[in-house]
């Protein structure tokens, strides 16, 4: 009786410490796991061991419950037999599955769950010495399973970046955060992913001042173009960057010093960067060290592009608008048949006023340019169409700010 009774008890008790601590292993998340070592370092230390290895703690708490099972369930069968009889061997079968399914799996798992924070403490250091124990055992089991293991998917992200990505959808269906702010805090996420190369405004679209240029000419650029800082090259070079100015230092050097016409007086040192450096990176060397624009360049110096602050804010929250960057719709009557159009003007509203044809009338004047040119469009540059022939004023990231027409003779 007394084998019995002890059977029965260890277990129903092993199985049921197993079920806990394995509830507790997989219900534990990273950021609990973080709160746990915030006030216990070495138990914290310990989860973090088993989330990142979690073949072994998982393998422990079965290979234990699995014993219980097996071995009470056999020896306890075998004294009941003896103490009672075999005719009533059934019905103690019935009993003892339901109370194995009861109070070792559905409650302790329940437990596990709810309380795995507070028991994450209590299981940690039983279950390290478990797993060290069962260790000869773990690595057989690990070998019998290499053959059928997979190496985790290219790409796949982190289970702490999934976790933080789901919570924010989560908070967003509650009505606690915004559309605009998990917006902010998924690509957050996956800014570390992202390169200077990704986010960076092409070398073509760059407007670049020149230290050939006198103040008066690179003004009347910087007026063209319509940014805050442009990048300074040697000699019109785009690959010798030097520097950049800035516009209100433009136009105070000017008027506080009339007769130095040189640039070389307004150039701020620039940051470069390479393709490869991550856009978290960018960011946070921008914060820190209050840099507004870098020049993204490779081994050879060779400049790729030009990274701004507004860039990669611009990858958080979105696109980001001033009165430049909305592309006016203006159709201004001049004089002499010369007319001034804005860039975000529909092509078919240009066409009817002008009373002409133009071939490819889709999208605005901007998209129909850059079509008729066949590239990024610059300043200064032409295109005849139907007796008028239009002109590339300013030009502002890549797309055509404001352009002039004008009637061709004949």
């Amino acid at each position: 009786m007394a084998l019995f009774v002890a059977a029965l008890a260890v277990a129903l008790g092993v199985s049921f410490i197993c079920s806990l601590a394995e509830a507790t292993l997989l219900s534990l998340t990273p950021s609990q796991v973080a709160q746990i070592a915030q006030r216990r370092a070495d138990v914290g230390a310990l989860w973090r061991r088993f989330k990142a290895e979690i073949q072994a703690p998982i393998a422990t708490i079965l290979l234990l419950n699995t014993a219980a099972h097996t071995i009470g369930a056999a020896v306890a069968g075998a004294q009941f037999d003896k103490v009672f009889g075999r005719q009533w061997l059934w019905l103690f079968s019935l009993f003892f599955t339901y109370v194995m399914l009861q109070f070792t799996e559905v409650l302790p798992k329940t437990l596990g769950v709810r309380f795995n924070r507070e028991l994450a403490v209590m299981i940690a250091r039983p279950l390290h010495l478990a797993a060290w124990l069962l260790r000869p055992v773990l690595r057989m089991i690990h070998w019998v399973n290499r053959p059928f293991e997979t190496a985790p998917a290219p790409g796949r992200m982190p289970a702490t970046i999934e976790e933080i990505t789901v919570l924010a959808g989560l908070a967003r269906l509650a009505n606690q955060i915004g559309p605009q702010q998990e917006r902010i805090i998924v690509t957050a996420t996956r800014l570390a992913e992202l390169r200077a190369r990704d986010v960076m405004l092409p070398t073509e679209q760059i407007a670049f001042l020149s230290t050939s240029q006198t103040l008066a000419d690179a003004l009347l650029t910087a007026h063209i173009d319509a940014h805050t800082r442009y990048p300074v090259c040697e000699q019109g070079d785009p690959h010798r960057v030097v520097g950049y100015v800035n516009f209100k230092e433009l136009v105070y050097y000017m008027r506080t010093n009339p007769n130095d016409w040189r640039l070389q007086g307004v150039i701020r040192p620039i940051h470069f960067v390479a393709p490869e450096e991550s856009a978290a990176d960018l960011l946070r060397a921008f914060v820190s060290q209050h840099i507004h624009i870098a020049i993204v360049r490779d081994a050879s110096g060779k400049t790729l592009g030009l990274v701004t602050l507004e860039d990669l804010i611009e990858e958080l929250v979105g696109e980001l608008e001033d009165e430049f960057d909305r592309l006016p719709r203006m159709f201004h009557s001049l004089s002499g048949g010369t007319w001034m159009i804005g860039g975000g003007l529909p092509v078919k509203e240009l066409a009817a006023r002008l009373e002409i044809p133009l071939g490819d009338a889709q999208g605005t004047v901007s998209a129909w340019l850059t079509r008729c040119l066949g590239r990024t469009p610059r300043v200064g540059d032409e295109h005849i169409e139907s007796g008028v022939k239009f002109v590339v004023r300013r030009v502002r990231r890549g797309r055509v700010f404001e352009a002039v027409a004008m009637r061709t003779p004949g």
